[in-house]
């Protein structure tokens, strides 16, 4: 058998149109969509793209096209696979691994290095017939597909590469069955890129994938914060108004507000939550507040409003001051004042985790090996503190939408989104860190959180000037990788602003 790539041309264009795949192989564009958007990238930048009919001996059994771009500056830029079909009459006739072959010389003679292609992550056929030219993940994941990549020259090896970033080393992701790590980065292009590598669930060859859940921690609070300042721009509550009558019990001597709550300047005890095991019995928010579980009762052990003091305890109390003044759980606010105006299909507070939702969720460190084999994660009833679960994508979707609202106003009112990055004490907002007042590592106009729960670190950042927010989230948690991980995310922040 002879492959040889014919490029397209008048001659044999209508020929290449005639060519289809199966119905039940969704995941390649028609060839007529192919070859206009060839006809509109050679019109910006003659040459770029390469359309080829794919030859069997004298048969045409296929269509290929390649983005062949030499001068560009980013070497991952230069030479792509774009597109590759064999005719559905054709298939199963070893023409896809010749014509994969052929394809790589083809780069190769031309002086590429490595050559690069994407395809949905559900597309298993594709996948394996990659996987066996030779094509390996990188872990990055570009408009919803998974970008794979093949080296031409020297050893077929990924080198792991996210914006310029070794994510993996400093992480010690390794293999299959270690630590995940998921990230999400919104960059000043517009472009929303991903990484994944390693795997969701320690000791499981579990790879972690775009969609997987992840708890993150104390970023609960700004997630929360935003929830309730959705119900201040409505009118339904007053952040600056003596709540301390909405929860007498917890409060001998007023005042207390939501404000002073959020911003860590209430004077309350109780840093953060251990969480239990998934199947503990249910804890109310007052259970924990009586100090029924883990942790102490609440008390006052600071002077109001005078000094900063970070309290999970604080962020408990106003989540039970919340839903006594609006008769909704948390779970339920922010799905309807904030996952549904932005889109958001996976994220939420679910405590307990849903059972239809664990499949895809990631296991936290070694809790599964050493708690639960079915549920390796900790139980958090304090939502507003501890209890989010999301995927970086999503969290960088809202740290976009609170980007825009601090500029312009969006899903916030400019003047509220404002108050929410302005510092109170020690760099500290209403559920936000402002980065920019506190540390060098993100620059200036910066805010964010960070996360840590048993098992789970995240670090979410945005830009308050232009449409940046990274986010990162990491199935391990001890002071060594949530510093690794905090200097990665800030590193990536500063390469999306380039």
């Amino acid at each position: 058998m002879e492959i040889r790539l014919v490029p397209v041309s008048d001659e044999n264009r209508e020929a290449v149109l005639a060519l289809s795949v199966r119905e039940d192989q969704p995941f390649v564009a028609p060839n007529d969509v192919s070859l206009r958007q060839a006809d509109e990238a050679n019109a910006e930048q003659p040459g770029v793209a390469r359309p080829f009919a794919i030859h069997a001996d004298d048969r045409l059994v296929g269509f290929c096209m390649f983005a062949f771009s030499p001068e560009e500056e980013d070497p991952d830029d230069r030479y792509w696979l774009w597109r590759f079909m064999i005719d559905r009459h054709e298939q199963g006739k070893g023409y896809g691994q010749a014509a994969l072959q052929e394809i790589i010389r083809y780069f190769r003679d031309n002086g590429a290095d490595m050559l690069y292609l994407s395809t949905e992550p559900e597309n298993e056929l594709g996948l394996h017939v990659y996987h066996k030219a030779g094509f390996r993940e990188t872990g990055i994941i570009s408009d919803g597909e998974a970008v794979l990549m093949r080296m031409l020259k020297g050893p077929n090896r990924i080198v792991k590469d996210f914006y310029g970033v070794n994510v993996d080393k400093p992480l010690h992701i390794r293999g299959k069955k270690g630590y995940g790590v998921s990230i999400a980065v919104s960059d000043s292009d517009g472009d929303v890129l991903q990484y994944c590598s390693g795997s969701g669930r320690h000791g499981q060859d579990f790879p972690v994938n775009p969609d997987m859940l992840f708890q993150a921690g104390s970023v609960s609070k700004p997630m929360f914060a935003l929830t309730l300042l959705r119900y201040a721009d409505k009118g339904k509550i007053d952040l600056d108004a003596d709540i301390s009558g909405v929860v007498p019990e917890y409060v001998k001597k007023g005042p207390l507000t939501f404000a002073a709550l959020l911003s860590h300047t209430a004077g309350f005890n109780i840093h953060g939550f251990p969480g239990y095991r998934a199947d503990h019995e249910p804890l109310s928010l007052e259970d924990v507040l009586n100090g029924k579980g883990k942790t102490p009762k609440l008390r006052r052990i600071r002077p109001y409003g005078k000094q900063f003091r970070y309290s999970g305890g604080g962020f408990t109390l106003a989540e039970l001051a919340f839903t006594r003044i609006t008769g909704t759980t948390l779970r339920d606010a922010f799905a309807k004042e904030v996952a549904e105006p932005l889109g958001l299909k996976r994220s939420g507070y679910f405590q307990p985790l849903d059972e239809a939702l664990v499949p895809n969720a990631a296991f936290g460190g070694r809790l599964g090996l050493k708690e639960d084999p079915a549920h390796g994660y900790h139980y958090y009833p304090e939502n507003a503190a501890a209890g989010f679960w999301a995927t970086p994508t999503e969290l960088v979707k809202v740290g976009l939408a609170l980007s825009k609202s601090c500029r312009e106003g969006g899903l916030l009112k400019k003047k509220t989104a404002r108050r929410m990055v302005k510092p109170v004490m020690s760099g500290y907002g209403l559920g936000m860190i402002n980065f920019g007042e506190c540390t060098d590592l993100f620059g200036k106009k910066a805010a964010g959180h960070d996360g840590n729960n048993a098992g789970f670190i995240t670090c979410w950042v945005l830009s308050l000037k232009e449409d940046i927010s990274v986010a990162g989230m990491f199935n391990r948690s001890d002071d060594d990788s949530d510093w690794k991980l905090t200097e990665l995310t800030a590193e990536l922040f500063k390469k999306a602003r380039e």
